[in-house]
């Protein structure tokens, strides 16, 4: 272990990681708990020097004693300024440089895979730096689609898991309205955890793509729920729905289950917020409009 690592290992104790599907309320959620003031995060400046560890301390210049100055993820604001802003951020170029060429970060479930000694330690070193460097106290950040639970735990084994769950037909169309419809047509997004009998099933899904993603969100939360169960992690399981109803009570509920104190910042950012249940809107578009048929065909897979 390095000296630097010996010195500041407590930096890294009980890391916060949220995660869920991927358009399951992970980012909005994480936006809020991360105007923490012990938090430091993946931002948008380590992203574009992923294996620098001093761009972390930038967010001094944005966030001290005399300002507060933190962007939102850019899914939530896209205005110019908010792109030069400090700001938490969730890409996978960062991922891959730490992770190293053995690993696909981005899209491998990583099922009973572990880092490497040499790897965590590496990657340990580069956290403890972001968070010091970042004037903070304690590392969280975000993930979405595969947990990756048994690599993430195999670097921070004391790690605390939040996972965000989303009912499955608004979580699936809102797939199509973002990803599927431009990106995926009969390939699945997530590698390496699928049987030959499960991509037999799923190739004959792949004609409908609404049923093809509904297939993959069963497989992502089939996976969760073994790993879980696998590690006995240490896992906050908690609902989008239950969210958009009282998004105060369950911001409140989730920091108190993370070892969190209140927060000012918190407090004043979801008071400038408007938090809406996204569930209940029109589709975007008549392409990503569902039938009746549809749906239950999509709870019929994800429960089936």
């Amino acid at each position: 272990m390095s000296n630097f690592l010996l010195k500041h290992k407590h930096l890294i104790e009980k890391p916060i990681i949220i995660f869920g599907t991927g358009r399951s309320g992970t980012t909005v959620i994480s936006d809020i708990i991360f105007r923490h003031e012990d938090l430091a995060w993946h931002s948008n400046y380590q992203e574009l020097l992923p294996k620098s560890a001093a761009i972390n301390y930038l967010r001094r210049v944005f966030d001290n004693s005399m300002w507060h100055i933190i962007g939102m993820n850019t899914q939530n604001n896209k205005s110019l300024i908010n792109q030069l802003y400090f700001r938490p951020i969730e890409r996978y170029d960062f991922w891959e440089a730490i992770t190293g060429p053995r690993i696909d970060f981005s899209r491998g479930f990583l099922l009973n895979e572990r880092a490497t000694e040499e790897e965590a330690n590496r990657m340990r070193i580069h956290f403890a730096k972001m968070v010091k460097y970042q004037n903070r106290k304690r590392l969280a950040f975000k993930l979405t689609g595969p947990a990756r639970m048994e690599y993430l735990s195999s670097i921070f084994p004391d790690a605390v898991f939040v996972q965000i769950n989303r009912e499955p037909v608004s979580t699936v169309r809102s797939w199509l309205e973002i990803h599927w419809s431009n990106q995926i047509t009969d390939q699945l997004w997530w590698t390496g955890a699928y049987s030959d009998a499960e991509l037999a099933e799923a190739k004959s899904l792949s004609h409908d793509q609404a049923l093809f993603a509904a297939y993959q969100y069963k497989k992502i939360m089939e996976a969760t729920a073994y790993e879980t169960k696998k590690l006995h992690a240490n896992v906050y399981a908690a609902n989008y729905e239950d969210f958009v109803k009282q998004p105060r009570q369950f911001i409140a509920d989730m920091m108190q289950a993370v070892g969190l104190a209140s927060s000012k910042f918190v407090d004043d950012f979801m008071d400038k917020i408007s938090v809406q249940n996204r569930n209940n809107r029109a589709a975007a578009s008549a392409k990503t409009e569902m039938s009746e048929e549809t749906k239950k065909r999509i709870l019929e897979i994800v429960n089936g």
